[in-house]
């Protein structure tokens, strides 16, 4: 009888880490290509900016956006930047340093030198899990992504319940979809593409279990500051 139990409970348990807890990934592509970002590059983790006063050379400076998304600047110490816009910024610096100045001309120019590289991150039960450099002048796929990564571990991924998390740096949004990206449905309809900072988390077990995992580790993992604290997974 106990052996009878203990087997209908690991076919119960097999079943159940077998079966898809997100739609099929074509399904939900064109939802989640609409969230893509098209505006103008703001600034991220990695950027290198300079400073440059017309009339207060003596506030001059080479900066570079540190993995918090904070600068420090002369004589204002660190302040948030990113996911500015450059424009955005000129005009809080401006400001701030007018008040500084005492009424002395503040004008000044924020330029990016070097922008760093974009990149998603995936992460979980993949091969070679960490960061995905974002091609310049095409698009990424979640597929590509994933074969970047070196693909999935077979024996121990749960392709029915990835998890793509994303930030909308306009909104200050953060979304999140549950997709099913097991192999029969590659080629199917449309396909995810990612964007920069995006979160590709392949699970070994439910995500309403990793997601409390995801919650803590990605702040804490991920140099990118603008994360809510509320973590929703959606499309289950």
């Amino acid at each position: 009888m106990f052996t009878r139990l203990f087997v209908l409970s690991a076919l119960y348990v097999l079943v159940g880490c077998s079966t898809p807890q997100g739609p099929a990934m074509h399904v939900l592509a064109q939802e989640i290509n609409a969230t893509l970002y098209e505006g103008l590059d703001r600034l991220s983790p990695g950027d290198s900016l300079e400073i440059k006063f017309s009339y207060a050379s003596e506030f001059n400076q080479s900066i570079k956006v540190q993995s918090d998304g904070r600068c420090s600047f002369v004589g204002l110490g660190p302040l948030l930047v990113g996911g500015l816009l450059p424009e955005e910024l000129q005009d809080k610096l401006k400001e701030l340093y007018g008040v500084m100045l005492e009424g002395r001309d503040s004008t000044l120019s924020v330029i990016v030198v070097q922008q760093a590289p974009h990149r998603v991150f995936v992460m979980g039960e993949v091969a070679d899990p960490g960061e995905v450099i974002l091609p310049v002048a095409a698009d990424l796929t979640l597929l590509q992504a994933l074969a970047i990564a070196g693909g999935p571990n077979n024996r121990t991924s749960w392709l029915g319940n990835t998890l793509l998390v994303r930030f909308d740096p306009v909104s200050k949004v953060q979304s999140s979809w549950v997709l099913d990206i097991r192999e029969e449905h590659w080629g199917r309809g449309d396909t995810v593409l990612l964007q920069a900072h995006d979160v590709l988390y392949v699970p070994n077990t439910r995500v309403d279990d990793a997601g409390l995992f995801l919650d803590s580790w990605i702040r804490r993992m991920i140099p990118f500051p603008y994360f809510t604290d509320l973590f929703i997974p959606r499309g289950n």
